[in-house]
């Protein structure tokens, strides 16, 4: 659940660019998906009388909505993860065997139990929101080209139906998010969990653009290291905070190193993320691994509610021991980031060509050829044929727009490398520094230092001059 919140967040900043009407044709497995898990919880844990209508209603609404927005094979595919996720965690649930007729909830499981609903309620809201946004940009679109309206239903009317569907959401979280969060049980933060989880990242990552590059690929990788990025500068502010670090060596080194690696690994993100095409393989086992290293790290620097405190951070783990976590943390990215640019750099890509069109007005267009010469034919200019746009089709990556794709990844990788050489001696022990020990020197006074030193020098032969050479006079 926590992966479908934090998804939705993410697709909250993404949704301008995205196309509205395959956002509603998704939304509807996302409602789908929280009525299941809906049902799988207590019914004490509820509000009485307002939840099972709320989500009753929508499911309608979403029907309603998915009829409304044509029927095509476009759908957004973050939404029908999150629709998923919630499927996955309603299977959870009737696995366990928790949810089986007759079984007594105790007080701190009912309100773990509200603490879920809300946290699914919040999702549906804000995912409501940014399907709100895309068809906003959606409409915008439609009325600038009488071309692409050929919907029975505009999108101006769908986004007016999909605010009200966010209204009604909103109504079970007001007065209750986010106070109602603090019932949610939490485990014990086990701080060794980053080490693992970045060692099983790495692996993956380095098989997967070895082996298998796809614009996806590149996608997860972006994406996981810009968070793991974002929460590692938590972390180093706690180790400052507390101590553990000198603080100005944190604002003046650290802190500028992790701020740019956050923005370019966030725009290397951007870019692969819109190339990728359906029907191209996703690199599902590389997801997994991106998400264990998230909620690794999200697990030590989250409270129940937002970002927990530099002190709060401290009272859970071991410092010294997130900091040798840190230091392969950021040792693993920098060796990836240069493995991602050699990747973008030289593998072939199937990208989708619609996103990859938009990339490439970018471009910079052809120097202007002397008067009187003939100009290029528009087949010859263009990268990318017009069918193969409209269709959406998978076609390989035409090489004009590689240099912009390669440009972000290699600021990546320089911006990680970087990172590496900032934090690299930061925090670290001096245990494993080589020292002399005492034993080995006599501690001697210097006067009496001097006079041995000039003893030994008298009593040193005086050196046999060779044939022919005069010797010089001695004192």
């Amino acid at each position: 659940m926590d992966r479908a919140d934090l998804l939705a967040r993410r697709l909250l900043y993404d949704a301008p660019e995205r196309d509205g009407r395959a956002m509603v044709r998704a939304w509807g497995e996302v409602v789908e998906g929280a009525a299941d898990l809906w049902a799988h919880l207590p019914r004490r844990s509820d509000l009485p009388g307002t939840g099972q209508e709320i989500i009753t209603q929508l499911a309608r609404t979403a029907k309603t909505l998915h009829r409304s927005a044509g029927q095509a094979r476009q759908v957004d595919p973050t939404l029908q993860e999150i629709g998923t996720l919630f499927t996955r965690a309603a299977a959870m649930i009737e696995a366990s065997g928790t949810g089986r007729p007759g079984t007594r909830w105790t007080h701190r499981q009912n309100q773990d139990a509200f603490a879920a609903r809300l946290n699914i309620m919040h999702t549906l809201y804000v995912t409501s929101h940014a399907v709100s946004v895309a068809l906003a940009t959606t409409a915008r679109d439609e009325i600038r080209d009488s071309r692409l309206q050929v919907y029975n239903v505009p999108a101006h009317e769908l986004r007016a139906r999909v605010l009200d569907v966010e209204q009604i959401a909103h109504s079970y979280l007001r007065g209750h998010h986010p106070t109602g969060l603090d019932g949610r049980h939490r485990q014990p933060v086990d701080d060794t969990r980053i080490d693992t989880a970045i060692a099983t990242w790495d692996v993956h990552a380095q098989r997967t653009l070895t082996r298998e590059p796809t614009p996806d690929a590149m996608a997860h990788v972006a994406g996981a290291a810009f968070a793991t990025t974002l929460h590692a500068h938590r972390l180093w502010r706690a180790a400052a905070h507390t101590g553990h670090v000198d603080p100005r060596t944190y604002r003046k080194e650290i802190t500028p190193a992790l701020e740019a690696m956050i923005e370019r690994w966030g725009q290397a993100n951007t870019v692969w993320h819109n190339l990728h095409h359906p029907q191209v393989a996703s690199a599902n086992v590389l997801r997994e691994a991106s998400w264990e290293l998230v909620n690794a790290m999200l697990e030590v620097t989250r409270d129940r509610i937002g970002a927990a405190t530099g002190q709060r951070i401290a009272e859970r783990v071991d410092m010294p021991t997130v900091l040798r976590s840190l230091h392969r943390v950021h040792a693993t990215l920098a060796s990836v980031g240069d493995l991602f640019h050699d990747t973008a750099r030289r593998a072939p890509f199937v990208v989708n060509a619609r996103p990859a069109n938009d990339l490439a007005h970018q471009l910079e267009p052809p120097t202007a050829k002397r008067r009187g010469w003939p100009g290029l034919e528009p087949e010859e200019q263009s990268v990318l044929s017009a069918r193969d746009v409209l269709l959406r089709r998978a076609v390989p990556l035409p090489e004009p727009l590689r240099p912009l794709l390669e440009r972000p990844s290699a600021q990546a990788a320089v911006a990680s490398r970087a990172a590496l050489r900032a934090t690299i001696d930061v925090g670290r022990a001096n245990t494993d520094a080589m020292h002399v020990p005492t034993t080995w020197t006599k501690t001697n006074p210097p006067a009496a230092r001097l006079a041995r030193s000039q003893h030994a020098e008298r009593q040193r032969p005086a050196p046999t001059p060779g044939i022919g050479v005069a010797s010089a006079p001695g004192r």
